[in-house]
């Protein structure tokens, strides 16, 4: 089968560049290996109560804001069931046994974070000022007229988050409280650019929302348009072979058999298994070096509660729970200190407006801990691991119970995943939250473009770019714009 652009992968990125090339008349075929689509916006039920895998909330939602206008292109904003989060507190922080707010809005959170550091509005406002230049750097946010070429923002990646914090203020509890977000990029004191904090603080500041009944709605909503402009999409077809020939990709081969030929491709996994797909020579040897020696973003332990009817209330915010008195040392556990944080998310669901029957609990998990099962697969691990993840979830629910008292008497059933289920459910290199790590010691070489040096091999999804559904979306629209002309697709956004 031939077609204009055949898409590996079926992750949001895969699925946005499908949207945009299929809406421009190009004849687009997406191939997935599994057998739903999304990648991390996939969902799962357990008794009537539906988990995320991996988009928990989302930032830059409200009216005017950029992930509006970029949902409002692919006909999302109308359809897209949202609960917009407490304003005065989308993200609580709680640390040393004390919660701190972060509230909506950059004189909101100015004057919320000077009711708790009232001593430190210099330093507030050295942080507040940072953050509105850094997001002006983000000129694709404007939706304006863009110049040829924007590298500006890249001053911001050689500077590290802790860095700057430690410019602005001495007071360690402040700087701990805005690190509080750390797990949303994987963030490591010692790798942390200050330009991936800055844009995800931006990108929720603008607007806070989660899914109501999870988020593969978002999946069903784009799978819908690209089949509309006449896109196909293959489920259980798994790519085993990218072929090249004189620097052109020139077909793939599904499932070990079926040949898909297309003039352009886009490659929505992991670089580094994309690379494992081609022969040898199809890169240049300096350019797989520099794949391989990225390092990954960490994982995760989960676990998935399903609550009894009506017994625990919804709480419209997110909680990031410290034990440890260094945020940044979380990841550096040991098996007593495990877990040094968590964050919960309790979701919203279209039957009750006051209850919840799903809850989700998240914290660092490290890859180390899962070589004894590497060479599994989900279901077939075996009982060893069935005790590690029963052991991590018990000291878990233990906490839980500590900072949210008498929760334990309201879940019904519990569930838990590891790095290991994420990496053989979306594909992740290392059970990795968020793809690639990002490194302000050497910005140049964490930073991976669209662009390849095959001519018609291009790239997209959440190591492209920066991660997340902002970070994503921004990927797919500077992949797109590699076929497509930046300022032409700049004026289909805008004018959507």
């Amino acid at each position: 089968m031939k077609y204009d652009i055949a898409i590996i992968g079926s992750g949001l990125g895969g699925l946005q560049c499908a949207y945009i090339l299929s809406r421009e008349g190009f004849k687009v075929c997406i191939v997935e290996k599994n057998r739903i689509l999304g990648g991390c916006l996939q969902t799962f039920k357990r008794c009537n109560s539906v988990f995320d895998t991996g988009m928990h909330y989302i930032g830059g939602m409200d009216e005017g804001q950029m992930l509006h206008k970029f949902f409002r292109y692919f006909g999302l904003t109308q359809k897209l069931k949202l609960k917009r989060l407490d304003e005065n507190g989308y993200d609580i922080i709680r640390y040393q046994d004390r919660d701190y707010k972060l509230a909506m809005g950059h004189e909101r959170f100015l004057e919320t974070m000077l009711q708790q550091f009232p001593d430190e509005r210099s330093a507030l406002q050295s942080y507040i000022a940072k953050l509105k230049e850094i997001n002006s750097s983000v000129d694709i946010y404007n939706l304006d007229n863009l110049p040829t070429s924007n590298i500006h923002y890249l001053r911001y990646y050689s500077i590290g988050i802790d860095q700057f914090l430690d410019s602005i203020t001495q007071n360690q509890t402040l700087k701990n409280v805005l690190v509080g977000m750390a797990p949303l990029y994987a963030g490591l004191r010692e790798s942390a650019p200050l330009y991936v904090h800055m844009v995800i603080h931006s990108s929720y500041l603008a607007g806070a929302y989660r899914f109501i009944d999870g988020g593969s709605q978002v999946t069903d909503i784009l799978t819908e348009g690209i089949r509309g402009f006449g896109g196909t999409l293959l489920l259980n077809a798994e790519v085993t072979r990218v072929i090249t020939k004189q620097n052109r990709v020139t077909s793939m081969e599904i499932n070990g058999s079926e040949v898909i030929e297309a003039d352009q491709f886009i490659a929505g996994i992991h670089p580094k298994t994309l690379m494992k797909l081609m022969d040898a020579h199809s890169f240049r040897p300096a350019y797989v070096n520099r794949i391989n020696s990225i390092k990954e973003s960490y994982g995760m332990f989960s676990i998935y509660l399903v609550m009894k009817e009506d017994a625990f209330r919804y709480i419209n915010s997110n909680y990031y729970c410290y034990h440890a008195k260094d945020l940044w040392k979380t990841y550096n556990y040991t098996q007593d200190s495990w877990p040094g944080g968590y964050m919960i998310h309790f979701s919203p669901v279209s039957k009750s407006a006051t209850s919840t029957n799903a809850i989700i609990v998240n914290t660092i998990m490290r890859w180390e801990e899962m070589l004894p099962w590497v060479n599994t697969r989900v279901e077939n691990r075996g009982e060893e691991y069935r005790a590690f993840k029963q052991k991590k979830g018990e000291k878990i629910l233990a906490l839980l119970e500590k900072d949210f008292p008498g929760i334990g008497k309201s879940i019904k059933f519990w569930y838990s995943s590891t790095p290991l289920t994420y990496r053989d459910y979306t594909g992740t290199w290392e059970g990795s939250v968020y793809g690639m790590q990002k490194d302000f010691n050497n910005p140049m070489r964490t930073i991976i473009v669209p662009r390849t040096h095959v001519k018609n091999l291009w790239l997209t999804g959440q190591n492209v770019s920066m991660h997340g559904v902002e970070g994503v979306s921004i990927g797919s629209f500077l992949t797109c714009s590699e076929l497509l002309g930046k300022q032409y697709l700049i004026d289909k956004f805008r004018n959507a």
